[in-house]
């Protein structure tokens, strides 16, 4: 009963965010969300969403302004280099202007602790770990489990049960 009664509010929370005015404004907002329901190995004192060539402008910073994930302070930091990416991040937003350098990206940080978050066509299937898209006006979400695991990020299976499963490329 506790699990439906958790999808039933996820699913509710994601349903409202088609409230937003645009796909930006809600695939900002999912990121807090779907933070809700994944468990990182290395604790921080704060929550480090890392943006890279940033495309949302100034939404990312409305959005979490005071706000918190799992009880810390959201940091929010922007960067144009993968290379300056910051230790404590949690969430990597990559987006589709970096399509052709994904493999270097992902590469670059495949041994770190970090939940990956694109709207990369594909994205999930080439190892990156959550993929936005949209079908029907509707946001959809995949999953690579398997690059989750090797990240040793815990998807709680209300979260696995809503979205689509997906395997690397060979």
């Amino acid at each position: 009963m506790v699990i439906i009664r958790s999808i039933l509010i996820f699913l509710l929370s994601v349903n409202s965010l088609f409230a937003y005015q645009s796909e930006d404004a809600l695939k900002v907002a999912v990121m807090g969300k779907i933070a809700k329901y994944i468990s990182w190995p290395n604790e921080t004192s704060s929550f480090t969403i890392t943006i890279l060539d940033n495309p949302f402008g100034k939404k990312v910073d409305i959005a979490y302004k005071g706000k918190k994930i799992d009880g810390k302070k959201i940091k929010i930091i922007y960067i144009n280099n993968i290379k300056d990416l910051p230790q404590d991040t949690k969430i990597l937003y990559i987006p589709k202007k970096d399509s052709y350098k994904l493999t270097t990206i992902l590469q670059s940080i495949s041994s770190k602790n970090i939940l990956t978050i694109s709207d990369i066509r594909g994205f999930a299937q080439k190892k990156g770990i959550l993929q936005l898209y949209f079908l029907s006006r509707k946001l959809r979400l995949k999953i690579n489990l398997g690059v989750a695991k090797k990240n040793d990020l815990q998807i709680r299976s209300v979260l696995l049960r809503i979205v689509k499963i997906v395997k690397d490329e060979s």
